[in-house]
């Protein structure tokens, strides 16, 4: 009998959450247009999904357009495996005909090359052999803007903010001048 799992530590965890854990298209950032203005942290890194940004240390880091989806996708399924054949969907679509075996493979490449991740000993990407990706480093969401704190302005200061970026004097609004 399998006891209660306590996180993703091993390729036989995840093969055993197989059948529970399915990524579906809804969760692909291009497939739903989901372009979020969340941030999500890991190690060093943040990853700003509104600004299609990754940036270690606030430095950006270059990554491509695909990778980058990748990457989202990954991040977005944190713990659960996303199938190549889940990616190629939410990547490229059903009706796209390229080597999608090489594309995914190159997108992943290029993810570990911008993290500084090693597949040997991966701290972020975990690959299931012959069935796909695993993002497994700890993230931390930061809410987007929207739904974070909301900073007001009393109507006197934005008035005299209006004012300042007209070029004019909120101390005297009617620009009076002693001469």
């Amino acid at each position: 009998m399998e006891g209660p799992s306590t996180g993703i530590n091993s390729s036989e965890e995840i093969k055993g959450n197989l059948d529970r854990q399915v990524v579906g298209e809804k969760n692909c950032p291009k497939a739903c247009g989901d372009m979020s203005q969340k941030k999500v942290r890991f190690d060093q890194f943040e990853l700003d999904f509104g600004r299609f940004q990754l940036s270690r240390g606030g430095t950006a880091i270059r990554l491509e357009g695909l990778p980058m989806q990748l990457l989202m996708l990954l991040i977005d399924n944190q713990h659960t495996l996303v199938t190549r054949e889940q990616i190629a969907a939410a990547l490229w679509g059903k009706d796209f005909f390229v080597d999608i075996e090489q594309g995914i493979n190159t997108a992943i490449r290029k993810i570990r090359i911008a993290l500084g991740d090693d597949f040997v000993q991966p701290r972020f990407l975990r690959t299931i052999v012959g069935r796909g990706y695993c993002f497994v480093a700890e993230t931390v969401t930061e809410p987007d803007s929207e739904d974070g704190e909301q900073i007001m302005f009393s109507a006197e200061e934005l008035g005299r903010a209006v004012m300042a970026a007209a070029g004019l004097d909120p101390n005297d609004p009617r620009g009076s001048r002693e001469g």
